[in-house]
């Protein structure tokens, strides 16, 4: 399935300097003015194509190509907002992708019997509403109805509700279940995303087929010591919250590196109070991320910390409490999908190969409701990204987004899930 390759870079590189900073980067946060340039300018190519379009009661982003049945339609997209500073490629590669895989198929004339849709997720990023990949989970129905009447902006204080009043695009922000999209309705998602690291800059390839998107847990540990003065209080006798938060961060790292598999377990900082140099601290804060594909495997690592945890606090007189916030089991990729995906790749004679996500992206909440299908590109200059640096080129974008069309349109044809 060919693509039109400048029309997609002419157009991924207009639309994704939307909201362009005064650092470099892009700050296209969800329910701005910004955003919401950016989803008209979105509007006008869908409708530019001949292709229908739509936006649910949260913001999400629709376009549709009909298909010759009255047949459950054919799914696919990415995130349409970014972090702070960010860069064009990370959500908007996906979501423009979708696009011209669209229009491309609808201008090649090619029949197929289901419909093919596509999404651009809103607050995936969550740079400023809290709560990541929010958009899909809207979509799945993973969240509170009243969850605009609680979610705040986290530097103005302004609740999610009155946000998407004031962006209008007949929003509702009392009606989340508006978004609820019916699973018998969809046949199949795909996400095209670019990787977010060096792998395959390491291999030299194009683009990889997900097999699987790693489960996350993030979690806060919060331990309370007591404070007292650095020389005064001989080392036996102290109740050091500091010594366990470190020695805590350390095992997060252990875990990681001897679970077998390729986990990554993070501590990104230590919270500490009071914070001074000479005083023993009674307070730290000690935020975890875990991330890990089997199943098994991802569950042994939190239940191996908090061993860990409880046996620190009681050698050290300490209490702790444990906060999460993120939860998400790992999610596979369809078989067929997978299948299919590396068909239409050898059929291309593009070298790739298969690998697993560890970044959560919207896929691994469709993958509760739907089969997924997911591809990787390449990554360059050095594989950075959430920063102004991220790269994909040209060629690596095109090729990705031709996999994508022709497995769209595949998957509209054939009958894949007897």
């Amino acid at each position: 399935m060919r693509i039109d390759t400048e029309r997609l870079w002419a157009r991924l590189n207009l639309i994704g300097h939307i909201g362009s900073d005064n650092k470099g980067g892009v700050s296209r946060f969800a329910w701005t003015p910004e955003y919401k340039e950016a989803v008209n300018l979105l509007k006008t190519w869908i409708l530019q194509a001949g292709l229908t379009f739509r936006v649910d009661t949260v913001g999400n982003v629709f376009a549709r190509l009909e298909g010759e049945d009255q047949l459950p339609a054919v799914l696919t997209g990415s995130h349409f907002d970014t972090v702070p500073c960010g860069g064009i490629f990370d959500g908007m590669a996906g979501v423009m992708g979708a696009l011209e895989a669209m229009v491309s198929i609808k201008g090649s004339g090619i029949k197929h019997k289901r419909p093919i849709e596509m999404v651009a997720f809103v607050n995936e990023e969550a740079s400023q509403f809290l709560g990541g990949t929010f958009g899909s989970k809207a979509m799945c129905g993973m969240l509170p109805s009243d969850f605009a009447c609680h979610s705040r902006h986290r530097q103005t204080g302004q609740l999610l509700r009155d946000a998407m009043l004031e962006y209008g695009m007949n929003l509702n922000p009392d009606d989340f279940n508006g978004s609820i999209i019916d699973p018998e309705n969809y046949y199949a998602f795909y996400e095209l995303h670019i990787e977010q690291g060096r792998t395959l800059l390491d291999d030299d390839l194009p683009f990889a087929i997900v097999t699987a998107i790693a489960g996350i847990k993030q979690f806060y540990i919060t331990l309370d010591g007591v404070a007292a003065h650095a020389g005064g209080m001989a080392m036996k006798d102290r109740k050091d919250a500091m010594a366990a938060a470190a020695a805590i961060a350390c095992e997060v790292e252990r875990l990681a590196l001897n679970s077998g598999s390729a986990t990554r377990g993070t501590v990104g900082f230590i919270q500490a109070k009071p914070g001074e140099h000479n005083i023993i601290a009674e307070k730290c804060v000690v935020p975890v991320d875990f991330r890990e594909d089997v199943q098994e495997t991802w569950e042994r690592l939190y239940s191996n910390l908090m061993d860990f945890v409880a046996d620190q606090c009681g050698k050290r007189g300490l209490t702790y409490s444990v906060q999460t916030t993120i939860d998400s089991e790992p999610a596979r990729c369809d078989k067929a999908l997978i299948d299919l995906l590396e068909e239409q790749a050898v059929k291309q004679g593009v070298p790739h190969k298969q690998m697993i996500s560890y970044p959560a992206h919207d896929a691994l909440n469709m993958a509760r409701i739907l089969p997924i299908g997911m591809i990787f590109l390449r990554s360059a200059n050095d594989g950075v990204s959430h920063c102004p640096e991220e790269f994909t080129s040209k060629n690596d974008l095109a090729a990705g987004v031709e996999l994508l069309a022709s497995a769209l349109l595949e998957t509209a044809q054939r009958d894949l899930f007897l």
